[in-house]
């Protein structure tokens, strides 16, 4: 076994088991392994990874090293595109999260995210409503993805289906932001949240591999004083999948 793939397995059993000693392994590789081979492109992918939530900056450094040698790695486009919107720099997220769709259109995961960008970072509600809608059918049983499609349906005018993916959401049952959510359409999606609760934080959940708050409030106010979903940023690789 060559030196550099022991390293890589030593740094996966390090992942795995959740030791300290990763981020140094991982480092090791990114300084000694071929750029752009599939050992560097590892290292980088974790390390971003693992930054994202703390050090967004350098979290989208790293992705833009393998992007730039691998156009093609859906998942670090993926990446950038979440540091991005954790930075605030939603117009470079959202092309980030276009990039990682045209290389797997099937993740449900990326398209959540983009559509949700679009909803409450652009404020293009039919592009929203398009990608959302495609991240539904793939993941129809994440509630997280429901509501910020019945989200932007209902400030797109379409209460009707809004409801009806709320509701059929609720079956399996909902978490505080959401049942805030669900009222808030219940009412016709107003404009105007003066007096509501809104406003409490509900952080999101970044998936398994890069877990982050994302920076949107489940609470709060989003576009045209709406409460905002709570965004689940995933960029995992799989699910047919921005997280």
């Amino acid at each position: 076994m060559s030196s550099e793939r022991a390293q890589r397995e030593r740094a996966e059993q390090a992942l795995q088991r959740g030791s300290a000693d990763a981020t140094e392994l991982l480092v090791e590789i990114a300084r000694t392994a071929t750029p752009g081979g599939d050992s560097w492109t590892f290292a980088h992918v974790q390390l971003a990874e693992l930054a994202a939530e703390r050090d967004p900056w350098r979290a989208a450094l790293l992705a833009r090293r393998v992007v730039a040698r691998r156009p093609e790695d859906a998942h670090a486009w993926a990446l950038l595109g979440l540091a991005c919107s954790l930075l605030g720099h939603t117009r470079a997220a959202t092309h980030a999260y276009e990039r990682a769709l045209a290389r797997t259109p099937d993740n449900p995961y990326y398209a959540h995210n983009l559509g949700h960008l679009y909803d409450v970072g652009l404020d293009r509600i039919d592009d929203a409503i398009r990608w959302l809608g495609r991240a539904v059918v793939r993941a129809p049983g994440d509630p997280e993805i429901a509501a910020s499609y019945a989200h932007a349906l209902a400030r797109g005018g379409r209460l009707a289906e809004a409801r009806r993916v709320i509701g059929h959401a609720a079956r399996r049952g909902l978490a505080p932001h959401h049942e805030e959510l669900r009222r808030w359409i219940d009412r016709g999606a107003p404009s105007s949240m003066a007096g509501s609760s809104a406003g409490s934080s509900a952080g999101s959940s970044a998936g398994s591999s890069a877990g982050s708050s994302a920076g949107s409030s489940a609470g709060s106010e989003g576009a045209e004083g709406s409460p905002r979903p709570a965004r689940r940023t995933r960029s995992r690789r799989g699910a047919g999948d921005i997280g």
